[in-house]
């Protein structure tokens, strides 16, 4: 009777004993299959590690974190630093691969990594997961790990220079009882998805003007101990301050930047998280649920009123009569009939701020703001779909690129600081995306989108990508990025930097990057919009078709936030907005808008849009959105950093008069408005002159601003040319008269072998290929070798004696002759015409004059005839003539226009 209750569950064992069996016999032919754990050695250990990230670990790049205790480091594993190189993506792949994903001994770029090791008690690993990469720099390669405590600290070099050194503190910023229980959850999945840890990292990077060809670390109580370049400069990291002592001598500019660790809203966390839990296809579906969520939100919440104070319909700026007034631009054709009241009119915006541009308010000869806005309807069938333009007057602002301390994120060397302009001069922000890939896409590396700020570049350029480029005076460039040898034709301001530190040392092989850009997932190129002003139309080049886009990125068909921005047929620029757009509304806004080219900003969830800034003397800042439905979110403080990156545009001058539009060297030299007539508009002078002496002699320097005119040359009527000769033009072209504002004389040929000339593409004198060549391409003036290339059609041309060539005299500058009246020319990086004249016995006081002023090339203006020089100037003594005995170049004045420029036209 006691075994009958039994009997059911010892047959349902029996039942199921099989079943049992079979999974333990699985069981045991799986763990006899699966591979020993490593056993405990460094090659092990570092295999293990490298398998964990695809690709290879030396065994003296990893460090172990301190102990978590026995139960610790069994369950959950105890944390390990190592230096992993991964493994490149296919065969081949190594011989494509660009200088900055090699390390110097041909291995790969290596990054710093983190991860958790499970370990037996006898310190045998078991198995390993929760691999995080701290670093993040494909193109830079991570070595010289050490570690202290919870500190860790790696440089990265690249190109062949150390690009930056990074120390972290894994223990965290220590701010975390301080923030409210929200916040300190979203930091702690921050932490974890950053560095594996919810306590994160606080991050001190150090960056160098000049950088160094090596550096050795060492971590010590006091800080981080650093031995720079082949001479083991001193140089160390305060803990305390934060700050980097060199001891007086710092050859390199080490700067040291401690990033704010910013805590992320839930929605910037959501497509991370989703990623990294779910999967690259759950994290793409996150984000678009998220955006139409917020879609959907917009639509309920009232259409918030524009921000931006009007004074109107913008009135033409005053102009001389017979010139042509540039700001504003012409009116936006609407697309949608009827347009809507104001639809395509400019409107003058004053922002509602303490302070106005200053000298814009007293002068009525400026606009009264470089600043005007107007709405537009792009698309006739979807009439709902609304781009709010703001056209900026870029001859009184500047613009200044910077990156965010959290986005981009560098593939070389270290991040961005985010520091703000000068608050004396920062009248806004334009909203920069910082998105370089969708989500789910492969990590950052060649296929990122460039940027570089202060010739740093933080990830480097993509060749023909959609590039936005800033110069160090603060004029913008458009256009695609060039690729291989054609990167010499972008132009040479973007090169420009500031003057390195007297003996600062250059490291050999390291990359040579623009002083500033930022490149975007499209490309605009303008199809059917007006032709650019004359002064602005470069040699004909291939062009991209319209509305090309270089780098696709999914989401166009996506009603979403965007912006774009891009520069008109009069060099000003254009920021385009709106609440809701495809990319085809958007092109079709800049169409319209009279753009040529232009770069898109991004889409959401990228914060973009405009904000007009002033500090208050607190230094608070005062921000205004020039529409509240704009998801832009500048500083709050002129003194804070900003996470992402902006442009932020400037005042370019104060309270004193506006500096020249030309770059004028010499600190030595007084330069001053010229007496003569100048073009339009009156507040700009074009025209500069300046007095130096040389060899006893006096000599007169005219300086002509780049942009600001025309330039013609003309046969004299004492030019003796063959019969058989085609008649050469003496004047200028009749619409063009009124505005000729100067004359520099060239001279006359001899009558036996006199120098060639042409003049509007017609040869009528032959050109001998010797000495020099002045040159007039579209107006612009060249010096060049004479010989070479033939010339182009409709130039302008006449050889001369080449006086300096290569920025040293030549022998022809000494030659002794009679004296007399003598002038020499040359033309600046930047295009400046300078024109020296004095009396003297040979070219050397002239050409010398010039040499020091920075030029590099240099003519003398002597046809052969030995006549006299003249600079003859409009509402001058001499008046300007019609035509001349003597061969001249004519200067015909253009209204100033806009500063935007193509890129590599």
């Amino acid at each position: 009777m006691t075994d009958r209750p039994l009997s059911p569950w010892i047959d349902h064992l029996r039942g199921r004993l099989p079943i049992v069996l079979g999974v333990a016999l699985l069981g045991a032919v799986a763990r006899l299959s699966t591979p020993p754990p490593p056993a405990r050695t460094a090659d092990a250990i570092a295999g293990m590690l490298g398998e964990a990230i695809g690709g290879a670990v030396d065994p003296d790049d990893f460090v172990w974190e301190e102990r978590g205790g026995f139960f610790s480091d069994a369950l959950l594993g105890r944390r390990v630093l190592f230096l992993g190189v991964p493994r490149l993506p296919q065969p081949g792949a190594a011989e494509r691969a660009p200088d900055a994903e090699r390390a110097p001994d041909g291995r790969g770029a290596a990054d710093l990594y983190r991860a958790r090791v499970r370990l037996t008690r006898s310190g045998r690993p078991v198995s390993l997961d929760g691999v995080r990469n701290l670093t993040g720099t494909p193109l830079g390669d991570d070595r010289g790990l050490v570690a202290r405590g919870s500190r860790v600290a790696v440089t990265t070099t690249a190109f062949g220079v150390v690009q930056g050194i990074t120390q972290l503190d894994l223990g965290g910023d220590g701010r975390a009882g301080a923030r409210p229980v929200g916040e300190r959850l979203r930091a702690a999945i921050d932490g974890w998805l950053e560095t594996g840890s919810v306590d994160g990292a606080s991050r001190t990077e150090i960056s160098f003007d000049n950088p160094p060809a090596s550096a050795q670390l060492d971590l010590v109580d006091e800080g981080l101990v650093m031995a720079l370049g082949p001479e083991a400069v001193p140089a160390a990291l305060n803990a305390g301050t934060g700050e980097v002592d060199t001891g007086g001598r710092d050859p390199f500019v080490a700067r040291a930047h401690h990033l704010p660790r910013r805590v992320p809203s839930l929605g910037e966390l959501a497509g991370p998280s989703a990623e990294r839990l779910l999967g690259p296809r759950a994290a793409a579906a996150v984000e678009r649920l998220a955006l139409a969520a917020d879609r959907a939100a917009a639509r309920l919440r009232a259409a918030p009123a524009a921000a931006y104070v009007t004074r109107g319909p913008a009135s033409a700026e005053p102009a001389p009569e017979g010139w042509p007034s540039l700001w504003p631009p012409p009116p936006v054709a609407p697309a949608v009939d009827p347009p809507l009241p104001g639809e395509g009119a400019w409107e003058l915006v004053a922002p509602s701020l303490p302070r106005a541009l200053p000298g814009v308010e007293e002068d009525p000869r400026r606009p009264s703001s470089p600043f005007a806005a107007t709405t537009l309807r792009p698309d006739p069938r979807r009439p709902e779909l609304r781009v709010h333009l703001l056209a900026i007057d870029t001859r009184h602002i500047r613009f200044t690129l910077q990156a965010g301390y959290e986005a981009p994120r560098p593939t070389v060397g270290p991040r961005g600081t985010g520091q703000l302009p000068d608050a004396s001069t920062l009248r806004g922000a334009i909203g920069l995306g910082a998105s370089t890939r969708e989500p789910g896409a492969p990590p950052a590396g060649t296929a990122a989108l460039g940027m570089v700020v202060g010739g740093r570049a933080l990830v480097p350029p993509r060749d023909g990508a959609a590039t936005l480029g800033v110069d160090l005076s603060g004029r913008p460039y458009f256009g695609a990025w060039p690729s291989g040898g054609d990167v010499e034709r972008v132009p040479w301001a973007l090169w420009q930097r500031p003057a390195a530190s007297p003996g600062a040392p250059r490291a050999e092989g390291s990359a040579r990057f623009p002083w500033a850009l930022w490149q975007g997932p499209s490309l605009f190129e303008a199809g059917s919009a007006a032709a650019p002003l004359a002064i602005l139309a470069g040699p004909p080049a291939e062009r991209a078709p319209a509305g090309a886009t270089l780098s696709p990125g999914g989401g166009d068909d996506l009603l979403v936030e965007r912006a774009a921005l891009c520069m008109t047929d009069r060099g000003f620029v254009v920021h385009a907005w709106g609440s809701a757009l495809d990319a085809a509304a958007l092109r079709a806004a800049l169409e319209r808008a009279g753009c040529l080219a232009g770069v898109s900003l991004g889409r959401a969830p990228d914060p973009l849009g405009v904000a007009f800034l002033s500090p208050r003397q607190d230094g608070v800042l005062t921000a205004e959105r020039l529409s509240p439905a704009m998801s832009i979110a500048p500083p709050e403080h002129a003194a804070a950093a900003s996470p992402r990156p902006f442009l932020f545009f400037e005042s370019r001058w104060t309270h004193v008069p506006p500096a020249p539009d030309l770059s004028l060297p010499g600190e030595r030299v007084g330069w001053a408005e010229d007496g003569g007539a100048q073009p339009p508009p009156a507040w700009s002078p074009a025209v500069y002159a300046a007095d130096t002496v040389h060899l006893g002699a006096q000599v007169r320097v005219h300086a002509f601003a780049p942009d600001r005119f025309l330039f013609r040359l003309r046969a004299g009527s004492r030019e003796i040319s063959p019969r058989s000769a085609p008649k050469l033009d003496a004047e200028v072209p009749a619409d063009e008269r009124r505005q000729v504002l100067a004359a520099i004389g060239v001279g006359t040929g001899r009558r036996r072998g006199p120098r060639g000339l042409a003049v509007g593409g017609t040869v009528g004198l032959r050109f001998r290929g010797e000495g020099g060549l002045l040159l007039v391409r579209q107006g612009r003036v060249e010096i060049r070798p004479a010989g070479g290339a033939p010339l182009a059609p409709g130039a302008d041309a006449t050889e001369l004696p080449l006086t300096a060539d290569d920025g040293r005299l030549r022998p022809e500058a000494r030659e002794i002759g009679t004296m007399r009246r003598r002038s020499a020319a040359c033309v600046l990086d930047d295009g400046t015409l300078l024109v020296a004249t004095t009396t003297f016995d040979s070219d050397e006081a002239t050409t010398e004059a010039l040499l020091d002023l920075g030029c590099a090339r240099v003519v003398a203006l002597d046809r052969g005839a030995h006549r006299n020089a003249f600079v003859h100037r409009a509402s001058g003594d001499p008046a300007l003539q019609q035509t001349y005995e003597e061969t001249a170049l004519f200067a015909v004045g253009v209204a100033m226009p806009g500063r935007a420029r193509r890129l590599a036209p």
